[in-house]
């Protein structure tokens, strides 16, 4: 398992942990972070710079406190940064409150230290070749995964855990469990390593330590850590930058050819220099983090690295006050156990050609040298970086801020031109942030003209700023601009997050010009059939006057026939005698 995972859940894709990385030892993929093992010198820096807390430090805890939960016998090798980590109340007793976890034995990692020092003035005496100290084992996967070709300057020793331990499992017998506490996470590697994984039975870090007494309710009463260990250990200094050289007692002056260096961006530039040959120095004090162990990603991160190391140095002169020297056994110093090897471990991968470089690079845009801003946003210090890294499958295209910012834009810009409705954006003040083509030629102005300029010099923004204050949406609403013969349907959006008011603005004006003509039209028709009616109905009341009269005339007629036939009858009835059957209508 690697030291530092990812939680995927919360890993926000904000490439803060790949900035912070001094190796880039972090990958993304579907915009998730993961750590590159091969890379990786489990420095902890990204635990410290991930705003999601999606960094996970896998430490021994859980198999530590199942030694204790079966009753093995347990000791703690305590990192002398410890007084820097906890309060005084917590330092004064903290051998009591071990053991009151179940711990048998507790000792200071400075007893391992003491022996180390005196190794490196031994070997700083003996050799003629530039020796970098081996301590600190995020400076060891440094030198083995990016700058092997300094592998011969490493010193040879095992580091002052790993030497504890060893004097510890002498001391107390094979069978006891060894644990370190301390701020680093680079350790929980080292123990991992096949010369310490023997000797180290785990690693925890302070802030578990801490943790662990507030759920275990520890208390004790007040003590004196320093007077538990009475010995006088000049090693106590260790995790201070300088405080190698001064527990070994080597020089450091203008030409004494010593350096003390702490920090990434100081180790870097240091070792490139070194491998190219420009600097030779005789010894090279090394500690990954800034001031020194003092400033680990497991100390207490409301203190500096300067305050941190102000506590240790309170603690060094306490301890070491009046004590006597831990006497260090002759055969220790000679003991071949104590003594380790290196191994190249860079990983080495095909490198992209320069015009596969460029190829990725005209991906994102970026065409003339001038397109290549190397700001950063992705994580990695160049655009080149970056398309190495794309090319090497570390990296992804979208990574590139300014280029995704610029895809963007072209986007909503094509889709607001594009758009039938004509869009203007403004601010939460109403200057005008985005003005479409056709909303320019609606009001008779050019895009460029309205980016920048109050709305209310284009047109009355009334339901723009109504829309805001109120945070409501304005839903098609029929506006009318008489001074450019313009109708239209507006939908104003309120977007509270982005600062934004979006009018969508529909041009209605022929639509309302043809409704109009048509009900004209319509208007007109009835007009017209309405007057036809009249005349029709003129006509057929002169018709019906017409028709009465002839009617009349006609029935006049008809009954003057009727009445000479009637006549006619009579007269040849009187003259036959007889009489008439048919009688007229009544009624006439």
């Amino acid at each position: 398992m690697s030291v530092i995972t990812t939680r995927v859940a919360d890993c926000r894709d904000c490439h803060r942990c790949l900035r912070r990385c001094p190796v880039k030892a972090i990958s993304f993929k579907s915009g998730q972070a993961q750590i590159i093992d091969a890379r990786c010198i489990a420095c902890g820096r990204c635990t410290l710079a991930c705003p999601q807390d999606a960094k996970v430090i896998n430490s021994d805890l859980q198999r530590v406190q199942a030694f204790l939960a079966e009753e093995e016998r347990v000791v703690l090798s305590v990192a002398p940064s410890f007084a820097a980590a906890f309060s005084p109340v917590v330092v004064n007793s903290f051998v009591q409150r071990v053991k009151s976890l179940g711990f048998t034995h507790v000792e200071e990692t400075a007893v391992g230290a003491e022996v180390v020092a005196h190794t490196y003035k031994q070997l700083l005496a003996e050799r003629k070749e530039p020796l970098i100290s081996s301590c600190c084992p995020a400076v060891v996967n440094l030198v083995e995964k990016h700058y092997p070709q300094l592998i011969p300057y490493l010193s040879p020793c095992l580091s002052p855990m790993a030497t504890h331990a060893y004097l510890l499992k002498e001391r107390y017998g094979p069978a006891i469990k060894v644990v370190f506490v301390g701020p680093c996470t680079a350790k929980i590697d080292e123990a991992r390593r096949p010369e310490v994984a023997n000797l180290v039975d785990g690693v925890i870090t302070f802030a578990e330590l801490a943790q662990w007494f507030a759920q275990a309710k520890v208390e004790a009463g007040d003590g004196d850590a320093a007077g538990h260990w009475a010995s006088r250990l000049p090693a106590r200094a260790f995790p201070v930058e300088g405080g190698v050289l001064q527990a070994a007692g080597i020089a450091r002056d203008m030409a004494s050819g010593v350096l003390s260096i702490s920090g990434f961006e100081e180790c870097f530039e240091t070792f490139e220099d070194l491998a190219r040959g420009k600097i030779k120095p005789r010894f090279i004090e090394a500690m990954i983090c800034s001031g020194g162990c003092v400033g680990g990603p497991a100390m207490p991160q409301e203190a500096s690295a300067a305050g941190n190391r102000l506590k240790v140095a309170a603690y060094y002169s306490r301890a070491n006050d009046g004590g006597d020297p831990w006497p260090i056994p002759r055969e220790i110093l000679t003991n071949p156990q104590l003594t380790r090897s290196y191994q190249d471990r860079q990983q080495r991968l095909l490198e992209p050609s320069p015009e596969e470089i460029a190829a990725i690079l005209a991906r994102t845009g970026k065409t003339h040298p001038a397109d290549e801003a190397n700001c950063g946003g992705c994580g990695y210090n160049s655009c080149r970086e970056k398309a190495r890294a794309v090319y090497q499958g570390w990296a992804e295209e979208e990574m590139c801020i300014p280029f995704m910012k610029s895809k963007l834009s072209s986007l909503a810009a094509a889709i607001v031109s594009s758009t039938a409705s004509a869009v203007v954006v403004t601010d939460a003040n109403f200057i005008v942030q985005e003005f479409s083509p056709l909303a320019a030629e609606l009001f008779s102005l050019k895009s460029r003209e309205a980016l920048g300029r109050p709305l209310h010099k284009i047109f009355d923004p009334t339901d723009f700023v109504t829309s805001w204050m109120e945070q409501k949406s304005i839903v098609s609403k029929r506006v009318e601009y008489p001074q450019w013969d313009l109708v239209t349907l507006q939908t104003i959006l309120p977007i509270r997050d982005y600062g934004l008011v979006v009018g969508i603005i529909n041009d209605i004006s022929k639509q309302v010009k043809a409704e109009e003509e048509a009900a004209k039209i319509r208007y007109e028709t009835l007009v017209r059939a309405e007057q036809v009616i009249d005349r029709q109905m003129k006509v057929a009341q002169e018709i019906a006057s017409l028709l009465g009269e002839t009617t009349a005339e006609t029935k006049a007629i008809l009954w003057q026939l009727i009445e000479l036939a009637r006549r006619k009858e009579e007269d040849g009835d009187a003259v036959s005698g007889g009489s008439s059957p048919w009688q007229p209508p009544q009624g006439g």
